[in-house]
């Protein structure tokens, strides 16, 4: 193998690997609204999409002006790997902000239910503002909730963003089942935080 086609090898195995990468990205991208796209990643694309025809010029021109040709792929496909870094600096700082949202909303649910738990140790008459049972119910819905939210923080990629679809589904269905129970109590104790 001569050093033209061991250099093409290597830029196809690199625009794999940008590929994956930018495949990753995108999988944690829907933390913005479609219409926001992260700027970012379409900046990484559109580098990735020069590399590419850069090395497919490259691969068209044979041996001629083979050095020059090489130094531009090269180039460009520094510029998109940095161009990628910074994407996937935006995406993991996006991720991190939704994840200390989500377990500070968590966190005051947690305090809520204990705060339920205390007027219901006080009072254990009817009046009380959930009975036992419902409490145990919310506890168990609340601690899956939580697990499905330290899961989502220990994932990447299209794991992320399914989890992330998990972790919203099990929030809302405790959000739900929190509201349902106490609209059947006689008297209506502080709300849940929203997760938008």
């Amino acid at each position: 193998m001569n050093e033209r086609e061991a250099t093409l090898r290597k830029m196809d195995a690199e625009k794999q690997r940008i590929d994956a990468r930018i495949a990753e990205v995108e999988a944690e991208s829907d933390l913005r609204e479609a219409k926001d796209e992260l700027k970012e990643l379409r900046g990484a694309k559109e580098r990735r999409e020069a590399f590419r025809r850069k090395l497919e010029d490259l691969r068209q021109r044979g041996t001629e002006d083979f050095e020059r040709g090489k130094q531009e792929l090269f180039r460009a496909c520094e510029e998109t790997g940095k161009s990628l870094d910074e994407a996937e600096k935006q995406a993991e700082v996006r991720r991190a902000a939704y994840e200390r949202k989500r377990d500070a909303e968590l966190r005051q649910m947690g305090a809520q239910f204990d705060g339920w738990e205390a007027d219901l140790s006080r009072s254990r008459a009817e009046d009380a503002l959930l009975s036992k049972q419902e409490m145990q119910f919310l506890r168990s819905s609340f601690k899956s909730t939580g697990d499905a939210l330290r899961r989502l923080m220990t994932s990447k990629g299209g794991d992320w963003a399914r989890l992330r679809k998990e972790y919203e589904a099990s929030w809302n269905e405790l959000k739900e089942n929190s509201r349902r129970i106490r609209a059947d109590s006689p008297e209506q104790p502080e709300s849940p935080p929203s997760p938008s």
